[in-house]
């Protein structure tokens, strides 16, 4: 068990870390230093199609990206000792503690108490360890977060939408959390020529008289309310559990909390995928369950009410570090910035009520699928 707060132990542990894999992502890229070779293995099996080939997007002509080094002990932790403070959940329906932190000189320790994994966000040689291969997708997220990071620290703002492409044309959809913005993507693949490019996070900055965007390399982990929509997908879940949900009232699927990776290469096919684009499109989901009036897509002007970002927002997190290392308060920017960071961008709503199959026609009668 390796105590966090004794550096002669965490030097000793990473001596152990003989294994390597190298991932370039959108203009960076990460050297993954393990002692366990099956959580290496697992994530080039994640990555794939999620990453850049040859010379790095985002990169002018002969440019190497930044590249960051990255240690995984596949390792029990101590964290005994010390305060942690408590991470106050976003998510009013949260009900138990998921993750608290500790700062040191050098960094920041961050305890995910449910799964007791411990990850050291700092500047250089940034940490993940616990048991990796039994909560791989945690590894997932820290990796993650390091390339927002990155992207953050060049002046491009974080927004919670999923989002794809057509021919560099993206289309971003924005909601809170269980809005069904992961469903009206999915949705949106089956289109010919429609691409993959982020399920739950976007990174844009506007220059050069265009608002570019990039996604995040995460595959979808969405609801069975999701599945069940989707004849392509339904397949994901279990017999016994598709039946449950199938027949389930609508009202009480849309509560359902029960995560499923979509792997978008396995799903839609080895081509789906894009690492960024031009924003051109944000579709903002307002509708409701209880709604009564038939869903409805309409233009909104943001610079007039900038309010009906709200669910485009999102804080950076207890993750983000600054380029001087310091950790700033978690507040989303407001959503006035958000506003000044889309130029151009036609803004629209779906109102009324939650309807994929009328949405989706509504889009293409648009002409954006």
């Amino acid at each position: 068990m390796i105590d966090l707060f004794d550096d002669e132990q965490i030097a000793e542990a990473r001596t152990a870390c003989r294994h390597e894999l190298v991932l370039t992502f959108y203009g960076f890229t990460m050297r993954l230093m393990a002692d366990c070779p099956s959580i290496l293995a697992y994530l080039t099996s994640y990555y794939a199609g999620l990453t850049s080939a040859g010379r790095a997007a985002g990169q002018e002509d002969g440019a190497a990206p930044p590249e960051l080094r990255l240690w995984l002990l596949n390792q029990r932790v101590a964290v005994a000792g010390r305060e942690w403070i408590p991470v106050k959940q976003a998510r009013p329906r949260a009900q138990s503690l998921k993750e608290a932190y500790v700062d040191t000189p050098t960094g920041r320790w961050i305890h995910k108490v449910r799964t007791g994994m411990a990850l050291f966000q700092s500047l250089t040689d940034p940490m993940a360890a616990g048991d990796l291969t039994e909560h791989p997708s945690q590894v997932i997220n820290f990796i993650n977060n390091q390339f927002l990071n990155h992207h953050q620290r060049s002046g491009y703002l974080l927004g919670h939408a999923s989002a794809f492409d057509i021919d560099g044309n993206t289309t971003a959809v924005a909601a809170s959390s269980g809005g069904g913005k992961s469903t009206l993507m999915l949705k949106a693949l089956e289109t010919p020529g429609a691409r993959f490019l982020s399920n739950d996070r976007i990174l844009f900055k506007p220059g050069n008289g265009r608002v570019d965007v990039i996604g995040v390399a995460k595959h979808p982990r969405v609801n069975p309310g999701t599945l069940v929509h989707s004849e392509r997908l339904i397949n994901l879940l279990p017999a016994e559990e598709r039946e449950r949900f199938i027949n389930m009232p609508q009202h009480q699927l849309w509560d359902i909390e029960q995560k499923y990776d979509v792997r978008i290469p396995n799903a839609y096919g080895e081509d789906k995928t894009v690492l960024s684009g031009t924003l051109n499109r944000l579709i903002l989901l307002d509708w409701s369950l209880d709604a009564t009036a038939p869903t409805d897509l309409s233009r909104v002007d943001i610079a007039k009410t900038p309010e009906a970002l709200e669910g485009l927002r999102k804080s950076p997190g207890a993750f983000f570090q600054h380029a001087d290392g310091r950790f700033p308060a978690r507040h989303a920017p407001s959503a006035g910035m958000y506003a000044e960071h889309l130029p151009g961008v036609d803004v629209l709503r779906l109102t009324g009520a939650v309807d994929f199959e009328r949405a989706i026609a509504l889009l293409k009668a648009r002409g954006i699928l």
